[in-house]
Formats: C-alpha cells, structure tokens, sequence
C-alpha cells in the first residue's frame, strides 16, 4: 500500500507479521525482496556499474530511502494467530540527504549530517557501503542507497595537437581517440596546417596590397589638395615598402597626378577664356550703347528743329514724321542693346560663380575624399597587422622536427590522493577521468616505441615533467 505523507513525500507501507517461526520468516522473505526491487526502481537507472572507480571531479547523484518498522493497530475482527505482532514497513525517500554531490579535489564527498566521506579511488559499491554505515550510526535505522555517476572529470589534451582543451570523458576512452577529439596530432595534420599556413600568407599579401594602394592614393589627394609632390606625403608607403619598393610607385602615382592637374587646368583655363570673352562682349555692346546715345541725341535735336519748322509751316508733315520715325527706331535699337548688355552681364555672374563653386565642390572632394581614405587605411592596416601576427603563429606552430619526419609520443600524467605520476602510453592505452594526455614531437633518433599498457616512468611529485 502507498499513500503520501508530510511534505508531499511518498510513503510505502508494507504490512506483515512478525513470528518467531520459521514459517513466519519464510513468508516475511519475499517481502524484503520485492520491496529491495521496488526501491531499486524508484531511485531510477544507475548511469555507472556499481564497481565504477570515482575520481577527483565526478558528479554523483546520491538517493536514500528509509526503512521504518511501524506497529500496525489491532483491528478488532480480524483473528491474529499465535504470538504475532503486526507491524507495518514504512518506505520513504530522504530529500534532505538525497541529491548531487561532487568529489571534492581532496578526494571526499561532503552530505548534510554525514560530513566527509572518503570517495576518490574507491568504488561505488564501497562509497554506498560507507554512507550506509553512517547512516545506521546516526539514525540506528535501515536504509536503502543507490549511487549513481551523472558526469565523470573530463581529460584534457595538451602539446602537440591541433585543438588543446578539455573534452568530456567517455568509458573506455582511448589516447588515440582523445588525440582525435582534439584534432589530430601535428605530425599526421601537417600537410593541412601547411595549406592553412599558406592561405593565410596569402590573405595577408592580399592585405599588405590594400593597405599599400591606399597610402598611396592618400598621398596622392593629399599632394593634389596642398599643390606639392606626391612624395612629400609617402611616408607611410615609404614605412611599408622601403624607400625603393616606393619610388617606382611615387614615380607611377606623380605622372598620374600631373595628368589630373593638366586636365584640371584645361577645364578652368576653359571657364576662364568663356569669362573673358562673356567680358569683351559686355564692353562691345557699352561702346555700342554709347554710339547709339550720340545719335539718339543728334536725331532728337533734328527732330526738335524740324517741329519748329513745321510749326511755321516751313516744311511739310511728311518730313517731320520721317524725322520722328528715324528718332524712334534709334531709341528702339538702344533697347536691343540694352537687353543685350543686361544678359551679357548675367551670364558673366553665373561663369565666375560656377569657377568659384567648382572650387570649393573640388576641395571639398578632396577633404572627403581623404578622410575616407584614411579611415579605410587604418582599418586596413589594423587587418594586415593581425593576418601578418597570425600567420606568424602559424609558422612559428610548424615545428621544423615535424617536418623532418618526427615521432609523436604521448605521457598521461595522471593525479591520485598521494602523488601526481607521469606514464609512457601508446595510442590504445585507456585513459582515466582527469587524466592530462601530453603529446611531444621527438626526433626519430629519441622516440621511443611505446607498449601497448602503459608505462609508469615517475611518481615523484607534481613539479616532475
């Protein structure tokens, strides 16, 4: 029977008769058997056997349940033989102790109650042992323990492979398959870190080019907005390259800038030549305006003199209309070259404010023009450092003995309660959780072939290589 208790904790209550007989103990053992199977189903799927070896930095998930004897009530119909006492087994889980525990480095589990318990080097049947044992000291009653291993030390894989770092620990865990977790060793991957060692030289010739023709185009704009040589403004290109690797482009980049100029000054010479002729025309049409000023006023004294003779009847109508007629043609004529004059002198205006905005729009060109530069110049030689430090590394990384044919040997050095060794092993030998695997590229002359169990070379502390 089961029902739930305080704090919502599952309670199991198995009802039986105690007898002195040996027939009450024949019908009390399959009790105790399947409620060993009950309990071993409640705590769940152990993830480790139960003569797993723990190390320093496993993680266990730790179960309890306690087994107590509780004297049933007399039901008053119901016949009770003999000397039997009833009693009622009560089953329930310890959450207070219950939970995740991890190996401490100095080899011990801490448990709320129970203190240190010695874990490291032991087997989980053994640790359950001794937490049973404790637990009978502290609460004289019985109890049921499972001891299971959520997560085991990881190893960890340094020296000459391609990717060093920790890597999760599996059962039967082989050197060969820690090296391959890592990305091989250097000695079999050296033909892929050559084609990597190349690809980035090339990225960084790529870069290193970028950030040559930007200075040199900085220099350039520079020169062509200050009116100097595109030489006084190279030495950032004379820094990259050598003073001579740059004279050929400063010569290359100088003609360039003498074309531009040449073009530059065609295009003004020609704004200028169409001011000065849009001059000369305002200076025309004013002589112009002038000539016709003196005829305008010799006709209109004519005309004067010849209404005066009309009016004493001297001359005819006809003549003093064809007088008036030569008068207003004139004056009609000026107005022409009025107009003329006032276009003339608009057009002069917008030309000389085209020349002077052309100008300003140049410079300002300029000036944009070189703070774009600059900026993409400083982002390329932030690049072109940073692909010339890598591929540095990378050379650096490619031992020449590798390249002759080296030998990869492999040490674990491995860390227990007293002492921390260092062992010889070969490529199947099974590593251990929190096992450091070393592996060195020696010449063939020093390598020496490895066994295939591993090999205690030293015990002498944690400071020995």
């Amino acid at each position: 029977m089961e029902h739930f208790g305080q704090e919502g904790m599952m309670v199991l209550h198995w009802p039986f008769e105690r007898s002195r007989s040996a027939h009450g103990r024949r019908h009390r053992a399959p009790w105790i058997a399947l409620l060993a199977s009950l309990l071993a189903l409640l705590a769940g799927p152990a993830l480790a056997a139960g003569d797993t070896v723990l190390r320093v930095g496993d993680r266990l998930k730790v179960t309890i349940f306690e087994t107590m004897e509780v004297p049933e009530a007399p039901e008053v119909d119901k016949p009770r033989s003999g000397d039997a006492a009833a009693i009622m087994q009560t089953v329930y889980p310890r959450v207070d102790l219950s939970g995740e525990y991890g190996i401490e480095p100095g080899g011990s589990v801490s448990l709320p109650l129970f203190g240190n318990i010695e874990a490291a080097g032991r087997t989980t049947a053994a640790f359950k042992a001794d937490l049973g044992d404790a637990f009978d000291r502290l609460f004289h009653r019985r109890c049921n323990i499972t001891v299971s291993v959520l997560q085991r030390a990881p190893v960890f894989v340094v020296g000459a492979v391609r990717n060093p770092g920790s890597f999760a620990y599996m059962p039967g865990l082989m050197v060969l398959q820690a090296v391959a977790l890592a990305g091989g060793d250097i000695q079999s991957g050296m033909p892929v870190q050559a084609v990597e060692a190349s690809r980035e030289l090339d990225r960084r010739d790529a870069a290193r080019d970028r950030l040559k023709q930007l200075l040199l185009r900085k220099a350039a704009l520079v020169a062509e907005r200050d009116g100097t040589p595109v030489a006084k403004s190279a030495d950032g290109l004379r820094h990259l390259v050598g003073a001579e690797g740059s004279s050929a482009l400063i010569a290359g980049e100088q003609r360039m800038a003498q074309l531009r100029a040449q073009n530059l000054a065609g295009t003004r010479a020609t704004k200028e030549r169409a001011i000065t002729a849009t001059q000369d025309e305002i200076e025309l049409l004013k002589q112009r305006m002038a000539n016709f000023d003196a005829q305008i006023k010799v006709r209109g004294e004519r005309l004067k003199m010849m209404e005066a003779l009309f009016a004493r009847q001297v001359v005819e109508n006809e003549r003093v209309a064809d007088v008036r007629r030569d008068y207003v043609d004139m004056e009609g004529r000026r107005r022409d070259i009025e107009i003329s004059l006032l276009q003339a002198e608009q057009r002069l205006d917008t030309a000389r404010k085209a020349l002077v905005q052309a100008d300003s729009e140049r410079r300002l060109t300029l000036e944009r023009d070189i703070a774009t530069v600059e900026a993409e110049a400083e982002a390329a030689e932030r690049a072109y450092q940073s692909l010339a430090a890598t591929a540095t590394l990378m050379a650096r990384t490619s031992p020449a003995v590798g390249r002759e044919g080296g030998v990869v040997a492999f040490e674990i050095v491995r860390r227990t309660l007293e002492t921390t060794e260092t062992l010889r092993a070969s490529e199947f030998d099974v590593l251990e959780p929190g096992d450091v695997l070393r592996a060195r590229l020696v010449p063939p002359e020093t390598g020496r072939p490895a066994t295939a169990a591993v090999e205690k070379e030293a015990a002498l502390g944690p400071n020995k290589p």
